[in-house]
């Protein structure tokens, strides 16, 4: 389910094949990734990679796209219910849910399934990341086998979307679904190839994790048949490989790739280029239980104010598909973005001001400010392989430096860095990006609850803990837009990050294929429906 896989938003895929590895079939993608195929589950993937390929496996109740400032809601050829209703209040939801559908073994699909996917994922020790549509909800009831109804403590705009995750087989996980290991390491997980229970477009051909995964129509699939008969996905990590195979033609579709490459390719008459529009931004986040450094927010607003982000973007060559940033709300949430909130102007000599006046001073003239002995020298954490992160970490590195601050940039590979960020919270600053969610309750779900371990940072705002609830409390998005945008503010100012610039993710395709639909819902959001010329 695209709409909510922003957790990961770090990630930097690249996809890419060898020419060896298109099939003799005429109606095949070959896709690659930069990263690994994490979980064939919804209720346990991790990534955004992997809500990409579950998306193709396994249908939800209902489907979303992108519409008018919001994502809209409706029932698709690939949704399983064929209507849905409310309750006189709208404190409960109900599904009803079409009686053709089964899954690939055969075996239909009826509420039950729906109620132990949602039970599933309440249960702690599964550790799905969908357990917050449980903030909400009481209960979820099965009656008799073609309807299943929600019931919420309360009318609130985000029912529809906490009841979209895709839905997984009863009949074959109920006996083991202990803890999430159990789970992910089901026979039919780990082995995938011809006996995973799916109910999407596509199944499960073969599957060598680390190497490739292949994908072929679904015979039983209730919906139309998907208009590729397969896909494969090769794991290939080297950007230089990417674009060499692109544009050797042993390539489909290259997604994300680069910024800087996307000009010069939409040049070519080969390619066209097509984007996901400012769902994505990078950030220099600050740990704030180093408070030496970090804990004054006026001194966080000088580490901003001496970020020139126009510069880097123009450097940088990615003018067409970035802007500088201001919040944790990219432009797409239109009204939800206070007009007060703008982003930070590179103004050196103002930052050096601040940090004088909170008594940072070359006290010994080496260059570096110095406050009650402790230099101002910190080590910036970045994601190895990401030349548009690196880049820019090497400019502020040095446009610090010429306020007297001392930087050391360490790259690291996304599995380390992750893992000192939210496990070991070992770290003194990050440059990274976020891929956020397509309804604003993620402001409050995930990054800036003081207690949730995408919290990294470890900011704690009172202001912020009075405006969430509100916001989450609301009975329609109306009632909660002034709390979001106001909590937006509050995080803009206190600048636990260095909002640095919104920027769109990047496909470039190949001119034979047709039929996308690409926008801010996502790159690959039906897929089942490319097609692909000889």
């Amino acid at each position: 389910m695209k709409r909510r896989l922003f957790i990961v938003g770090t990630l930097s895929l690249a996809f890419v094949v060898s020419a060896c590895d298109r099939q003799p079939v005429e109606n095949v993608i070959v896709v690659g990734t930069g990263t690994d195929i994490g979980v064939l589950l919804p209720v346990a993937e991790t990534s955004a990679l992997d809500g990409e390929v579950n998306a193709l496996l396994y249908a939800g109740l209902n489907s979303a796209r992108w519409g008018e400032g919001g994502v809209e809601y409706f029932l698709g050829d690939h949704s399983l219910a064929e209507r849905w209703e409310y309750n006189p209040d709208s404190t409960a939801l109900s599904y009803f849910l079409r009686g053709d559908a089964v899954w690939s073994d055969g075996h239909p699909i009826d509420a039950a399934d729906i109620v132990f996917t949602f039970e599933l994922i309440r249960r702690p020790e599964i550790g799905s990341a969908y357990v917050e549509a449980w903030a909400q909800l009481d209960s979820v009831i099965a009656i008799g086998d073609r309807q299943v109804t929600f019931h919420f403590q309360r009318r609130y705009p985000q029912m529809l979307f906490d009841t979209g995750i895709g839905i997984i087989p009863a009949h074959v996980f109920e006996e083991v679904a202990t803890d999430g290991a159990t789970l992910t390491g089901h026979a039919t997980i780990l082995e995938p190839g011809g006996q995973l229970v799916v109910s999407g477009p596509y199944r499960v051909a073969e599957w060598r994790p680390g190497e490739r995964l292949l994908l072929e129509a679904n015979p039983l699939s209730f919906a139309p048949s998907p208009a590729t008969d397969s896909i494969v996905f090769r794991v290939v990590p080297e950007e230089v490989t990417m674009l060499a195979e692109l544009e050797t033609g042993g390539l489909d579709v290259v997604a994300p790739v680069s910024m800087s490459d996307a000009t010069r390719l939409e040049a070519d008459e080969r390619f066209r280029v097509e984007t996901m529009d400012d769902r994505f931004y990078d950030y220099l986040a600050w740990n704030l239980e180093e408070t030496a450094l970090f804990g004054d927010a006026e001194v966080r607003r000088a580490l901003s104010l001496a970020i020139d982000r126009q510069t880097i973007i123009d450097g940088l060559s990615i003018g067409r598909f970035a802007r500088p940033a201001a919040g944790p709300y990219p432009p797409i949430f239109g009204e939800l973005v206070d007009p007060s909130v703008i982003p930070d102007s590179y103004l050196p000599d103002s930052a050096t001001a601040i940090l004088a006046a909170r008594g940072w001073a070359d006290s010994d003239g080496d260059g570096v400010l110095d406050k009650d002995g402790r230099a101002f020298s910190f080590t910036l954490l970045t994601q190895a392989g990401n030349e548009r992160r690196t880049s820019a970490a090497e400019i502020i590195q040095a446009r610090y430096a010429e306020i007297g601050i001392e930087v050391n940039i360490t790259a690291l590979d996304f599995g380390t860095l992750l893992g000192l960020m939210f496990d070991e919270r070992d770290f003194e600053a990050v440059l990274l990006g976020w891929q956020v969610a397509l309804e604003p309750s993620y402001l409050g779900a995930f990054f800036w609850p003081p207690d949730h371990p995408f919290n990294f940072t470890g900011y704690a705002s009172a202001e912020l803990d009075r405006l969430i609830p509100l916001a989450q409390s609301a009975a329609t998005a109306e009632d909660a837009a002034p709390y979001w945008r106001e909590a937006a503010r509050v995080i803009a100012v206190d600048r636990p990050y260095a909002f640095l610039w919104y920027f769109d993710d990047v496909a470039a395709l190949r001119e034979g294929i047709t039929n996308t639909r690409i926008d801010t819902y996502g790159l690959f959001q039906n897929l089942h429906e490319w097609r692909l010329r000889p």
